[in-house]
Protein backbone atom coordinates (compact mmCIF):
# COMPACT_ATOMS: atom_id res chain seq x y z
CA UNK A 1 0.00 0.00 0.00
CA UNK A 2 2.82 2.39 0.90
CA UNK A 3 4.50 1.70 -2.47
CA UNK A 4 1.25 2.32 -4.34
CA UNK A 5 0.72 5.63 -2.55
CA UNK A 6 4.26 6.74 -3.37
CA UNK A 7 3.83 5.70 -7.00
CA UNK A 8 0.57 7.66 -7.23
CA UNK A 9 2.31 10.70 -5.74
CA UNK A 10 5.18 10.47 -8.24
CA UNK A 11 2.85 10.00 -11.21
CA UNK A 12 1.00 13.16 -10.26
CA UNK A 13 4.15 15.22 -10.10
CA UNK A 14 5.61 13.67 -13.24
CA UNK A 15 3.00 15.92 -14.85
CA UNK A 16 4.13 19.25 -13.44
CA UNK A 17 3.54 22.86 -14.34
CA UNK A 18 6.18 22.95 -17.10
CA UNK A 19 5.83 26.68 -17.63
CA UNK A 20 2.11 26.91 -16.83
CA UNK A 21 1.53 29.98 -14.67
CA UNK A 22 -0.51 29.52 -11.50
CA UNK A 23 -2.54 32.36 -10.01
CA UNK A 24 -5.02 32.51 -7.13
CA UNK A 25 -8.36 34.28 -6.81
CA UNK A 26 -8.30 36.37 -3.64
CA UNK A 27 -11.08 37.96 -1.59
CA UNK A 28 -10.27 41.36 0.04
CA UNK A 29 -13.39 41.55 2.19
CA UNK A 30 -12.46 40.35 5.70
CA UNK A 31 -12.49 42.67 8.72
CA UNK A 32 -11.78 42.34 12.43
CA UNK A 33 -13.20 44.33 15.33
CA UNK A 34 -10.10 46.54 15.25
CA UNK A 35 -10.68 47.51 11.60
CA UNK A 36 -14.48 47.56 11.58
CA UNK A 37 -15.57 49.95 14.32
CA UNK A 38 -15.67 47.34 17.06
CA UNK A 39 -17.61 44.63 15.22
CA UNK A 40 -16.46 41.61 13.23
CA UNK A 41 -16.87 41.90 9.47
CA UNK A 42 -19.85 40.14 7.92
CA UNK A 43 -17.73 37.61 6.04
CA UNK A 44 -16.59 36.18 9.38
CA UNK A 45 -20.07 36.31 10.91
CA UNK A 46 -22.74 36.13 8.19
CA UNK A 47 -26.03 36.51 10.11
CA UNK A 48 -25.49 34.34 13.15
CA UNK A 49 -21.84 33.49 13.93
CA UNK A 50 -19.67 35.19 16.53
CA UNK A 51 -15.85 34.87 16.47
CA UNK A 52 -15.75 35.95 20.12
CA UNK A 53 -17.40 32.63 20.99
CA UNK A 54 -15.11 29.57 21.15
CA UNK A 55 -16.63 26.15 20.43
CA UNK A 56 -14.48 23.02 20.87
CA UNK A 57 -11.41 25.21 20.90
CA UNK A 58 -12.28 27.01 17.65
CA UNK A 59 -13.60 30.51 17.09
CA UNK A 60 -17.18 30.54 15.82
CA UNK A 61 -16.67 31.66 12.21
CA UNK A 62 -19.02 31.63 9.24
CA UNK A 63 -16.99 28.80 7.76
CA UNK A 64 -16.22 25.14 8.24
CA UNK A 65 -12.52 26.06 8.23
CA UNK A 66 -10.29 28.34 10.30
CA UNK A 67 -7.29 30.38 9.08
CA UNK A 68 -3.98 29.21 10.48
CA UNK A 69 -3.29 32.75 11.71
CA UNK A 70 -6.83 33.27 13.00
CA UNK A 71 -9.56 35.50 11.51
CA UNK A 72 -7.90 38.54 10.00
CA UNK A 73 -8.37 41.93 8.36
CA UNK A 74 -7.65 41.77 4.64
CA UNK A 75 -5.95 45.17 4.60
CA UNK A 76 -3.54 44.43 7.46
CA UNK A 77 -0.01 44.63 5.97
CA UNK A 78 1.24 41.82 8.24
CA UNK A 79 -1.58 39.57 7.04
CA UNK A 80 -0.95 40.55 3.42
CA UNK A 81 2.77 39.79 3.74
CA UNK A 82 2.03 36.37 5.22
CA UNK A 83 -0.51 35.50 2.52
CA UNK A 84 1.54 36.72 -0.43
CA UNK A 85 4.71 35.28 1.07
CA UNK A 86 3.14 31.83 1.25
CA UNK A 87 1.97 32.24 -2.35
CA UNK A 88 5.43 33.14 -3.59
CA UNK A 89 7.04 30.30 -1.65
CA UNK A 90 4.53 27.94 -3.30
CA UNK A 91 5.58 29.09 -6.77
CA UNK A 92 2.35 30.99 -7.42
CA UNK A 93 2.86 33.82 -9.92
CA UNK A 94 0.33 36.28 -8.54
CA UNK A 95 -3.20 37.13 -7.46
CA UNK A 96 -6.47 37.84 -9.23
CA UNK A 97 -8.18 40.21 -6.83
CA UNK A 98 -11.97 40.24 -6.52
CA UNK A 99 -12.60 43.96 -7.07
CA UNK A 100 -15.82 45.76 -6.03
CA UNK A 101 -15.51 48.87 -8.20
CA UNK A 102 -15.44 52.45 -6.96
CA UNK A 103 -19.06 52.89 -5.88
CA UNK A 104 -19.48 53.75 -2.19
CA UNK A 105 -21.98 51.20 -0.86
CA UNK A 106 -22.02 48.75 2.06
CA UNK A 107 -18.43 47.55 2.58
CA UNK A 108 -17.28 48.15 -1.01
CA UNK A 109 -15.10 51.15 -0.20
CA UNK A 110 -13.28 49.18 2.48
CA UNK A 111 -12.92 46.20 0.13
CA UNK A 112 -11.33 48.49 -2.46
CA UNK A 113 -8.91 49.86 0.15
CA UNK A 114 -8.02 46.32 1.13
CA UNK A 115 -7.48 45.39 -2.52
CA UNK A 116 -5.02 48.25 -2.79
CA UNK A 117 -3.22 47.08 0.35
CA UNK A 118 -2.87 43.69 -1.34
CA UNK A 119 -1.57 45.37 -4.50
CA UNK A 120 1.04 47.18 -2.39
CA UNK A 121 1.97 43.77 -0.97
CA UNK A 122 2.47 42.29 -4.44
CA UNK A 123 5.08 44.95 -5.08
CA UNK A 124 6.89 44.06 -1.83
CA UNK A 125 6.95 40.36 -2.67
CA UNK A 126 7.46 40.56 -6.42
CA UNK A 127 4.15 38.97 -7.47
CA UNK A 128 1.89 39.95 -10.38
CA UNK A 129 -1.75 40.92 -10.02
CA UNK A 130 -4.88 41.42 -12.07
CA UNK A 131 -8.49 42.31 -11.32
CA UNK A 132 -11.75 40.35 -11.39
CA UNK A 133 -14.50 42.96 -11.66
CA UNK A 134 -17.80 42.41 -9.84
CA UNK A 135 -20.35 43.93 -12.23
CA UNK A 136 -23.14 42.44 -10.06
CA UNK A 137 -22.28 45.08 -7.45
CA UNK A 138 -23.88 47.69 -9.70
CA UNK A 139 -27.24 46.03 -9.04
CA UNK A 140 -26.59 45.40 -5.37
CA UNK A 141 -25.66 49.08 -4.89
CA UNK A 142 -28.77 50.28 -6.79
CA UNK A 143 -26.64 52.27 -9.24
CA UNK A 144 -29.00 54.14 -11.61
CA UNK A 145 -26.49 54.71 -14.44
CA UNK A 146 -24.73 51.36 -14.58
CA UNK A 147 -22.88 52.00 -17.84
CA UNK A 148 -21.66 55.35 -16.54
CA UNK A 149 -20.47 53.86 -13.25
CA UNK A 150 -18.77 50.94 -14.99
CA UNK A 151 -17.03 53.38 -17.33
CA UNK A 152 -15.75 55.29 -14.28
CA UNK A 153 -14.56 52.00 -12.78
CA UNK A 154 -12.65 51.11 -15.96
CA UNK A 155 -11.06 54.56 -16.05
CA UNK A 156 -9.96 54.10 -12.43
CA UNK A 157 -8.40 50.73 -13.27
CA UNK A 158 -6.64 52.20 -16.28
CA UNK A 159 -5.23 55.16 -14.35
CA UNK A 160 -4.29 53.39 -11.12
CA UNK A 161 -3.77 49.67 -11.72
CA UNK A 162 -3.05 48.88 -15.37
CA UNK A 163 -0.06 51.25 -15.33
CA UNK A 164 1.73 49.40 -12.53
CA UNK A 165 4.82 47.44 -13.53
CA UNK A 166 3.50 44.21 -12.01
CA UNK A 167 -0.01 44.32 -13.48
CA UNK A 168 -0.44 41.14 -15.52
CA UNK A 169 -0.55 41.65 -19.28
CA UNK A 170 -1.55 39.07 -21.88
CA UNK A 171 -0.42 39.75 -25.44
CA UNK A 172 0.69 43.18 -24.21
CA UNK A 173 -2.81 44.00 -22.95
CA UNK A 174 -3.81 44.34 -19.27
CA UNK A 175 -5.82 41.28 -18.25
CA UNK A 176 -9.30 42.12 -16.95
CA UNK A 177 -11.84 39.52 -15.89
CA UNK A 178 -15.49 39.93 -14.97
CA UNK A 179 -17.32 37.68 -12.50
CA UNK A 180 -20.16 37.12 -14.89
CA UNK A 181 -21.36 39.18 -16.62
CA UNK A 182 -24.40 39.42 -14.38
CA UNK A 183 -25.55 42.97 -15.12
CA UNK A 184 -23.68 44.32 -18.16
CA UNK A 185 -24.06 42.49 -21.46
CA UNK A 186 -22.76 42.57 -25.03
CA UNK A 187 -22.90 46.10 -26.52
CA UNK A 188 -22.94 47.62 -23.04
CA UNK A 189 -19.33 46.48 -22.66
CA UNK A 190 -18.43 48.02 -26.04
CA UNK A 191 -19.75 51.35 -24.81
CA UNK A 192 -17.87 51.02 -21.51
CA UNK A 193 -14.54 50.19 -23.16
CA UNK A 194 -14.76 52.83 -25.92
CA UNK A 195 -12.82 55.54 -24.01
CA UNK A 196 -10.32 53.08 -22.51
CA UNK A 197 -6.87 52.84 -24.10
CA UNK A 198 -5.24 50.45 -24.29
CA UNK A 199 -8.18 48.05 -24.42
CA UNK A 200 -7.81 45.23 -21.87
CA UNK A 201 -7.70 41.54 -22.65
CA UNK A 202 -11.24 41.03 -21.36
CA UNK A 203 -12.46 37.64 -20.09
CA UNK A 204 -15.83 36.48 -18.80
CA UNK A 205 -16.77 33.48 -16.71
CA UNK A 206 -16.83 30.22 -18.63
CA UNK A 207 -19.55 29.76 -21.24
CA UNK A 208 -20.37 33.48 -21.26
CA UNK A 209 -17.93 35.06 -23.72
CA UNK A 210 -20.73 35.88 -26.19
CA UNK A 211 -22.15 38.20 -23.52
CA UNK A 212 -18.86 40.10 -23.20
CA UNK A 213 -19.09 42.30 -26.26
CA UNK A 214 -16.73 42.67 -29.19
CA UNK A 215 -13.66 43.26 -27.01
CA UNK A 216 -14.05 39.96 -25.16
CA UNK A 217 -11.10 37.64 -25.83
CA UNK A 218 -11.86 34.61 -23.74
CA UNK A 219 -13.14 32.91 -20.61
CA UNK A 220 -11.98 31.51 -17.31
CA UNK A 221 -13.33 28.40 -15.60
CA UNK A 222 -14.85 28.22 -12.13
CA UNK A 223 -16.23 25.74 -9.61
CA UNK A 224 -19.58 24.12 -10.42
CA UNK A 225 -21.59 21.16 -9.21
CA UNK A 226 -20.74 18.90 -12.19
CA UNK A 227 -17.06 19.05 -11.15
CA UNK A 228 -14.74 17.32 -13.64
CA UNK A 229 -17.49 16.62 -16.19
CA UNK A 230 -18.22 20.30 -16.69
CA UNK A 231 -14.54 21.23 -16.70
CA UNK A 232 -13.67 18.54 -19.23
CA UNK A 233 -16.48 19.66 -21.52
CA UNK A 234 -15.32 23.27 -21.30
CA UNK A 235 -11.68 22.44 -21.95
CA UNK A 236 -12.62 20.28 -24.95
CA UNK A 237 -15.36 22.31 -26.57
CA UNK A 238 -15.01 26.03 -25.88
CA UNK A 239 -12.83 27.70 -28.51
CA UNK A 240 -11.69 31.18 -27.51
CA UNK A 241 -8.32 32.93 -27.89
CA UNK A 242 -7.62 33.05 -24.13
CA UNK A 243 -8.66 30.32 -21.68
CA UNK A 244 -7.74 30.27 -18.00
CA UNK A 245 -8.30 26.92 -16.33
CA UNK A 246 -9.14 26.36 -12.70
CA UNK A 247 -8.26 24.16 -9.75
CA UNK A 248 -9.95 24.05 -6.38
CA UNK A 249 -10.02 21.93 -3.22
CA UNK A 250 -13.82 21.55 -3.05
CA UNK A 251 -16.99 23.51 -2.38
CA UNK A 252 -18.43 23.53 1.13
CA UNK A 253 -20.67 26.61 1.45
CA UNK A 254 -21.63 27.87 4.89
CA UNK A 255 -24.46 30.05 3.62
CA UNK A 256 -27.37 28.02 4.94
CA UNK A 257 -25.83 27.58 8.39
CA UNK A 258 -24.84 31.24 8.42
CA UNK A 259 -28.35 32.45 7.64
CA UNK A 260 -27.59 33.67 4.12
CA UNK A 261 -29.06 32.63 0.81
CA UNK A 262 -26.83 30.84 -1.64
CA UNK A 263 -26.04 27.48 -3.17
CA UNK A 264 -26.40 24.39 -1.00
CA UNK A 265 -24.74 21.83 -3.28
CA UNK A 266 -21.26 20.62 -2.34
CA UNK A 267 -18.11 19.07 -3.79
CA UNK A 268 -15.93 17.01 -1.46
CA UNK A 269 -13.27 19.25 0.06
CA UNK A 270 -9.76 17.89 0.31
CA UNK A 271 -6.57 16.78 -1.36
CA UNK A 272 -8.18 14.44 -3.91
CA UNK A 273 -10.46 17.13 -5.33
CA UNK A 274 -7.59 19.57 -5.55
CA UNK A 275 -5.22 17.14 -7.25
CA UNK A 276 -7.84 16.08 -9.81
CA UNK A 277 -8.88 19.60 -10.81
CA UNK A 278 -5.28 20.85 -10.76
CA UNK A 279 -4.00 18.05 -12.99
CA UNK A 280 -6.88 18.49 -15.45
CA UNK A 281 -6.11 22.21 -15.70
CA UNK A 282 -2.42 21.54 -16.23
CA UNK A 283 -3.28 19.24 -19.10
CA UNK A 284 -5.46 21.78 -20.85
CA UNK A 285 -4.38 25.39 -20.25
CA UNK A 286 -1.29 27.56 -20.03
CA UNK A 287 -2.64 29.64 -17.15
CA UNK A 288 -4.53 28.47 -14.08
CA UNK A 289 -6.60 30.39 -11.56
CA UNK A 290 -7.04 28.58 -8.28
CA UNK A 291 -10.45 29.37 -6.86
CA UNK A 292 -9.93 30.40 -4.23
CA UNK A 293 -7.24 31.54 -1.86
CA UNK A 294 -9.65 32.53 0.90
CA UNK A 295 -13.38 32.35 0.24
CA UNK A 296 -14.25 30.92 3.63
CA UNK A 297 -17.98 31.38 3.11
CA UNK A 298 -17.97 29.06 0.09
CA UNK A 299 -15.38 26.66 1.43
CA UNK A 300 -12.89 26.83 -1.45
CA UNK A 301 -9.83 27.88 0.56
CA UNK A 302 -6.26 26.82 -0.17
CA UNK A 303 -4.48 29.15 2.26
CA UNK A 304 -3.16 27.34 5.37
CA UNK A 305 -5.89 26.46 7.85
CA UNK A 306 -6.11 24.69 11.19
CA UNK A 307 -7.92 21.81 9.50
CA UNK A 308 -5.63 21.20 6.51
CA UNK A 309 -2.41 22.99 7.37
CA UNK A 310 -0.29 23.68 4.29
CA UNK A 311 -1.63 20.70 2.31
CA UNK A 312 -2.65 22.65 -0.77
CA UNK A 313 0.30 25.03 -0.97
CA UNK A 314 2.62 22.04 -0.48
CA UNK A 315 1.05 20.41 -3.56
CA UNK A 316 1.46 23.61 -5.57
CA UNK A 317 5.04 24.07 -4.39
CA UNK A 318 6.06 20.65 -5.63
CA UNK A 319 4.13 20.93 -8.90
CA UNK A 320 5.67 24.32 -9.74
CA UNK A 321 9.17 23.21 -8.83
CA UNK A 322 9.56 26.19 -6.50
CA UNK A 323 13.03 26.63 -5.02
CA UNK A 324 11.41 27.35 -1.68
CA UNK A 325 10.69 24.56 0.80
CA UNK A 326 8.01 23.64 3.31
CA UNK A 327 10.22 25.13 6.01
CA UNK A 328 9.87 28.52 4.34
CA UNK A 329 6.11 28.35 4.95
CA UNK A 330 6.91 27.82 8.62
CA UNK A 331 9.32 30.76 8.66
CA UNK A 332 6.71 33.05 7.11
CA UNK A 333 4.17 32.08 9.75
CA UNK A 334 6.73 32.64 12.48
CA UNK A 335 7.52 36.10 11.08
CA UNK A 336 3.80 36.93 11.16
CA UNK A 337 3.37 35.94 14.80
CA UNK A 338 6.62 37.65 15.82
CA UNK A 339 5.35 40.87 14.24
CA UNK A 340 2.23 40.55 16.35
CA UNK A 341 4.21 39.83 19.48
CA UNK A 342 6.59 42.76 18.99
CA UNK A 343 4.13 45.26 17.52
CA UNK A 344 5.45 48.02 19.82
CA UNK A 345 9.14 47.28 19.32
CA UNK A 346 10.38 49.32 16.34
CA UNK A 347 13.84 47.72 16.39
CA UNK A 348 12.47 44.20 16.34
CA UNK A 349 9.95 45.07 13.63
CA UNK A 350 12.73 46.40 11.44
CA UNK A 351 14.65 43.15 11.91
CA UNK A 352 11.53 41.21 10.92
CA UNK A 353 10.98 43.40 7.85
CA UNK A 354 14.52 42.68 6.75
CA UNK A 355 14.08 38.97 7.41
CA UNK A 356 10.91 38.94 5.34
CA UNK A 357 12.50 40.89 2.48
CA UNK A 358 15.51 38.59 2.35
CA UNK A 359 13.29 35.52 2.35
CA UNK A 360 11.07 36.87 -0.40
CA UNK A 361 13.90 37.83 -2.70
CA UNK A 362 16.57 35.20 -2.05
CA UNK A 363 15.88 33.54 -5.42
CA UNK A 364 15.12 36.65 -7.49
Amino acid sequence: MRTLLLLSFLLFFAFNCNGVEVYVHMMPWFETKETNNGTWGIHWTMDNEDPDVVINGKQDLASFYHPQIGPYASGDPDVVDWQLGVMKAAGISGVFIDWPGTVDFADYRKNKQNAEAIIDGTQRTGLKFAVVYEDHNLNLAFVPDQIGQATEDMAYLQENYFVKDNYLHVDEKPLLMDFGPQVLYEKMWDQIFTPIEPKPAFLTLWNQHLQGGSYCEGEYAWVWLDFLDGLTTWYDQVDVPIKIGTAYPGFQPFYQMGGWGGPTWTIDYGEDTFRQSFELALQNTEMIQICTWNDYGEGTIIEPTDEFGTTFVDIIQQATGSKYTHEDFEELTNIYFMRRKHADNATKLEELRNQYHELMHKFD
